[in-house]
C-alpha cells in the first residue's frame, strides 16, 4: 500500500541534521529548513541552522531608540560629570531596533508569520518535553494497558478548545476510525506542518485512499488555505485530464471549524528518493525525466490564464505518483500566488531561494525556474548545490559557483547592502567579507563543471563508463543548468525554451527517450497555442516501468 510520507507531500518537512547517511559533505546540508513565514532575530554568535534575519523593507529602521542617548546610572552614588557621561556614551555602540521585530509589525503585517513562529516553538517544546520523560499520554508504559481516555497527570495536555475537538495549538485532535462527513474514515496521521496536519483516510464512497489536509482552526491559516484552494481549483479546471503534473484537489469541506482539503494519495517525495541513494543521487537519465515533467508543469503554470508562481519548489514538494515509476507531481501550493498578486516578500526555502528574493527585488515566475535548476543538480549529485545556513551564507555560496551578480541587478536591489559594499566613485560593488570568509572560495572558484564532474565521469566519478553519462551528455546538462541559474530573471531560460534544449533531445545511445517525448508533447500542447489536449498523461512516457527488487525503492530505479 502506497502511503504519503510524513515529511513530504503537503507539508514542509524537516531534514535530519545529525546523521550523514553516507554523504560526502558536512551534514549541515542534510536539513532543509521548513519553509517559514517568520524571520527570527538572531544573535551575532549564531550557530549552524540558525534562521535568516534582517527581514524588512529597505535598510533603515522603521522606529527605535538610540541606546547611547540614555542617561547612564550613577555608580557608587556619585553622579559623573557631563563630560564623563558623553565620554562613556561614546564607547557604547549605537543600536537600533530591527524593524522586523517591532511588535506592531508582528501583530499586523506579519500576523500569519507570528502564528507560524508560535507553532514552530510549540511543537519544539512539546517534542523536548516528550523526550525528557514528561508525564502524559506519550509517556505511559507501552504495556500497561492504560486507556487513552483515562485521566492524564500532565495538565499541559489540555483538550478543551473548540468544544474539545482541538488541542491548545488549534490543531484538530486526530482519532483513528473517526469519519468525516460520514464518508472519510481516518486511518493515520501522516504529518504536521505550520498550517495544520495531513492524514491518510479511506473514501468509502469512491473506495480509495486519500490524503486530507486539515487546516488549523485559526483565521490567518484559513485565509491562506482558501487562496490555495482557489489556485488548485483553477489549475484542476485547466487540467481536467490530469496531464500536467499538478496534484489533484478532489474536494474541500469544513469539519468542526477546520477547512479540509482532500487530495489524491501520492507516494514518496524526491528528497526521500535522494536519501535512499545514500545521498549519491540518481542517474542523469532519470534526472532528465524529472526535468522534462517539471518544465512542462512550469510551462502549464505560466500560461496566461493561470500565471501562478509556486514560491516553494523543492524536492520535498515533488512526489512520485507510484514508488516503482518515474511520474511525479508538484504539491503544496500553500505559499503560491498569481503574478501581480504577490503577498509575501520572504518566500522559498533557503537552499532554493532565488537571487531576486535574497536581494529584495520584485519577483515573478522566474523564481521557480531558479529553484528547478538547484533541484536538478541535487537530484544527480545527491547534495544541495547551495546549502547556506542563513541568507548571507546562501548568497556567498551562490557567488562561489556563479561569480558576482551583474551591477544592473544590484542597482535595483533593496537589500544589496546586506551582502555587498558599494564602492564610492567607481559605482561598483564588492562582496562583504564575513568573519569566516576563509571558508569561501573566490567568486566563481567552485565551478559547476567540477561539481557535475563533466569530464571525470560525473559527481565523484560515480558514473564513469555508464551509458548516458558521456562528456557530451554532461555538457548539455550543465548548459541547461547555467541557463536556469541566470542571475537576471529577465534572461533566465523560460519553461518553453527549456523544453527545446538539447538536453531533452534523443541521443544515439537510446532507442527511445521518454524525456524527449514528454518535452515535445509539452511544447505542442502548451507552446504557441494553449488548447490543453495533447500532453501524455501519467500512464504515458513519463511513467516508465521500473522492475521491483522488493526494497523501498527498486535498485533499478536509480539507473533509469
Amino acid at each position: 500500500m502506497v502511503l504519503l510520507s510524513a515529511g513530504n507531500s503537503l507539508l514542509a518537512s524537516n531534514r535530519d541534521m545529525d546523521g550523514s547517511n553516507g554523504a560526502k559533505q558536512a551534514d549541515s546540508w542534510h536539513k532543509h529548513e521548513p519553509f517559514m513565514m517568520v524571520d527570527k532575530q538572531k544573535n551575532k554568535g549564531h550557530g549552524q541552522g540558525s534562521q535568516d534575519s534582517n527581514f524588512g523593507f529597505g535598510g533603515g529602521p522603521l522606529y527605535g531608540r538610540l541606546v547611547a542617548e540614555d542617561q547612564l546610572p550613577m555608580v557608587g552614588g556619585i553622579a559623573p560629570v557631563h563630560a564623563d557621561i558623553h565620554a562613556m556614551q561614546a564607547r557604547i555602540p549605537p543600536h537600533f531596533r530591527d524593524p522586523s521585530t517591532a511588535p506592531l509589525r508582528k501583530l499586523s503585517v506579519d500576523l500569519i508569520k507570528t502564528y507560524k513562529f508560535i507553532n514552530e516553538v510549540y511543537y519544539a517544546k512539546k517534542k523536548k518535553r516528550a523526550g525528557g520523560g514528561a508525564v502524559g499520554l506519550s509517556s505511559q508504559p507501552q504495556n500497561n494497558g492504560a486507556s487513552m481516555e483515562g485521566p492524564v497527570a500532565n495538565k499541559k495536555e489540555r483538550r478543551v478548545y473548540n468544544d474539545g475537538h482541538d488541542d491548545d495549538n488549534h490543531d484538530y485532535i486526530i482519532r483513528s476510525g473517526e469519519k468525516f462527513l460520514d464518508r472519510y474514515e481516518i486511518m493515520s496521521l501522516l504529518g504536521k506542518g505550520s498550517f495544520g496536519q495531513v492524514v491518510k483516510a479511506r473514501d468509502e464512497e469512491e473506495d480509495c485512499y486519500v490524503a486530507i489536509k486539515i487546516i488549523k482552526n485559526k483565521k490567518p491559516f484559513l485565509n491562506q488555505a482558501q487562496i490555495e484552494v482557489r489556485l488548485l481549483e483553477m489549475m484542476n479546471r485547466a487540467d481536467v485530464d490530469n496531464k500536467y503534473y499538478i496534484v489533484k484537489l478532489k474536494r474541500h469541506f469544513m469539519w468542526r471549524n477546520h477547512l479540509c482539503l482532500v487530495f489524491e494519495l501520492l507516494s514518496y517525495n524526491l528528497y526521500d528518493l535522494i536519501r535512499n541513494t545514500n545521498f549519491k543521487g540518481v542517474s542523469l537519465n532519470l534526472t532528465r525525466k524529472f526535468a522534462a515533467q517539471l518544465c512542462t508543469a512550469l510551462l502549464f503554470l505560466s500560461t496566461p490564464d493561470l500565471s501562478i508562481i509556486h514560491c516553494d519548489l523543492k524536492p520535498e514538494n515533488i512526489l512520485l505518483c507510484n514508488p516503482k515509476r518515474s511520474a511525479i507531481k508538484i504539491v503544496d501550493f500553500g505559499s503560491s500566488c498569481q503574478l501581480g498578486q504577490r503577498i509575501y516578500q520572504y518566500i522559498q526555502s533557503r537552499f532554493y531561494r532565488s537571487p531576486e528574493v535574497l536581494l529584495g527585488i520584485p519577483y515573478d515566475l522566474a523564481i521557480d525556474m531558479w529553484s528547478l535548476g538547484c533541484i536538478l543538480v541535487e537530484m544527480h549529485t545527491g547534495e544541495p548545490l547551495f546549502s547556506g545556513t542563513n541568507e548571507v551564507d546562501q548568497m556567498n555560496k551562490i557567488i562561489e559557483v556563479l561569480g558576482m551578480p551583474p551591477k544592473h541587478i544590484l542597482d535595483q536591489a533593496q537589500k544589496a547592502y546586506k551582502y555587498f559594499d558599494k564602492m564610492p566613485g567607481v559605482e561598483s560593488y564588492t562582496l562583504k567579507k564575513p568573519k569566516d570568509a576563509k571558508k569561501y572560495r573566490n567568486p566563481g572558484g567552485r565551478r559547476l563543471h567540477d561539481i557535475l564532474g563533466v569530464e571525470t565521469g560525473g559527481p565523484y566519478a560515480r558514473r564513469l563508463g555508464e551509458p548516458g553519462h558521456s562528456v557530451s551528455d554532461y555538457l548539455k546538462f550543465k548548459d541547461l543548468i547555467v541557463r536556469m541559474l541566470d542571475y537576471d530573471p529577465k534572461t533566465r531560460i523560460t519553461p518553453y525554451y527549456a523544453l527545446q534544449h538539447n538536453f531533452f533531445k534523443r541521443t544515439s545511445e537510446e532507442s527511445t527517450n521518454t524525456a524527449s517525448g514528454i518535452a515535445q508533447a509539452g511544447l505542442h500542447s502548451l507552446g504557441a497555442s494553449p488548447p490543453f489536449n495533447s500532453l501524455p498523461n501519467n500512464n504515458g512516457p513519463g511513467d516508465t516501468n521500473v522492475q521491483s527488487s522488493g526494497n523501498t525503492f527498486p535498485s533499478h530505479f536509480y539507473a533509469r
